[in-house]
């Protein structure tokens, strides 16, 4: 008998806690947005040529590009959403620009790419006006992804050596997995 009773009184306080708990993770979902995980990538994009409208002090001469390149690696579809923060271009120690999040879907096993291309198209008050883009692509996700940053660079020395089709050589590359981070609101 006291089992049964001793039974009872722990589901009837488990019953009376749930919508408690129930409750506070539908509030952190509508604060968060169900959006779980976090990816900071860094992108550099444009070209610093000396003596040009293109120089920059904060980056050697050469040309430069970022693809991030994100993968759905669950089962089901993934939302996310991503934003960039601008470095200040010209002074780094003063925070720059963040831009408004952009919302996206990627089904199971599908994946996107964010190059220099698609960071050109995200809105900020004051798009920077020399020739690089300096920053982080920031995405928030529902689930775990997969994300990698590609970095390129060419023309040291403030040239670009083309080939024969008058396209820029890739004189390095590097390739970078970025960590997540778990959002805690």
């Amino acid at each position: 008998m006291k089992k049964t009773t001793l039974r009872n009184w722990f589901f009837t306080l488990s019953m009376a806690f749930l919508p408690m708990l129930s409750g506070s993770a539908i509030a952190e979902q509508k604060t968060t947005g169900g959006f779980q995980f976090q990816y900071a990538a860094k992108f550099v994009c444009g070209a610093n040529r000396p003596g040009t409208s293109l120089a920059h002090n904060l980056f050697r001469p050469g040309t430069y590009a970022t693809t991030v390149n994100v993968h759905n690696p669950n089962g089901r579809s993934v939302r996310l959403r991503k934003k960039i923060a601008l470095v200040n271009q010209f002074t780094p120690q003063v925070p720059g620009q963040i831009s408004k999040f952009m919302e996206d879907k990627l089904a199971g096993d599908q994946a996107l790419g964010v190059s220099c291309d698609e960071i050109a198209k995200f809105e900020i008050a004051e798009p920077p006006t020399h020739g690089i883009v300096d920053g982080f692509l920031v995405i928030e996700s529902t689930k775990r992804l997969d994300v990698i940053a590609v970095y390129t660079a060419g023309g040291s020395g403030g040239t670009v050596e083309t080939g024969d089709d008058s396209s820029a050589r890739v004189q390095s590359i590097a390739v970078e997995h970025v960590r997540e981070r778990k959002i805690v609101k």
